[in-house]
């Protein structure tokens, strides 16, 4: 039987939320490394569009089964939602790898260097625990720690 992480408590709300700064983040990066434009540290929107590729090559269809899971909990007006996800060296290493990225690209945003806004405090929280949960259930056999309920910010 194949080995799973299992994240407890999402926040339906929450997922979209970091979703779609990822994506934009991911997009404006897209168009930053297309238009060579100066000032911009290439190897960051190189990395974090590698990362995201190889997302979409190795795991889309646990990307887009996830999403459809979250979808159809919003449907359904459910707040939370437990998720189960394949649990491997490949998703740990790629985990870091966006969690560090997407960190990295905040303090592009921050610093003013893109026009994406920087991730919410609560996204960024749940970015590291999301990474905490993928890293320790798989590498350390770690118990799940359901999602804290922090108030959004």
């Amino acid at each position: 039987m194949a080995r799973t992480v299992r994240l407890l408590g999402v926040p339906v709300d929450l997922y979209f939320d970091a979703s779609r700064h990822m994506n934009e983040v991911v997009r404006e990066f897209a168009l930053i490394s297309f238009g060579d434009q100066e000032g911009a540290n290439q190897h960051v929107p190189a990395r974090l569009l590698d990362v995201a590729a190889e997302l979409r090559k190795q795991y889309a269809e646990d990307a887009d089964a996830i999403r459809s899971q979250f979808e159809e909990a919003a449907r359904e007006g459910r707040e939370t939602l437990d998720v189960e996800l394949p649990a491997d060296e490949t998703a740990v290493e790629l985990t870091e790898d966006i969690t560090e990225l997407l960190d990295v690209a905040d303090e592009f945003c921050r610093a003013g260097k893109l026009l994406t806004l920087a991730s919410s405090p609560t996204v960024v929280t749940w970015r590291h625990w999301w990474r905490d949960q993928v890293v320790g259930q798989t590498l350390e056999d770690a118990d799940p720690v359901p999602w804290p309920a922090v108030v959004q910010q």
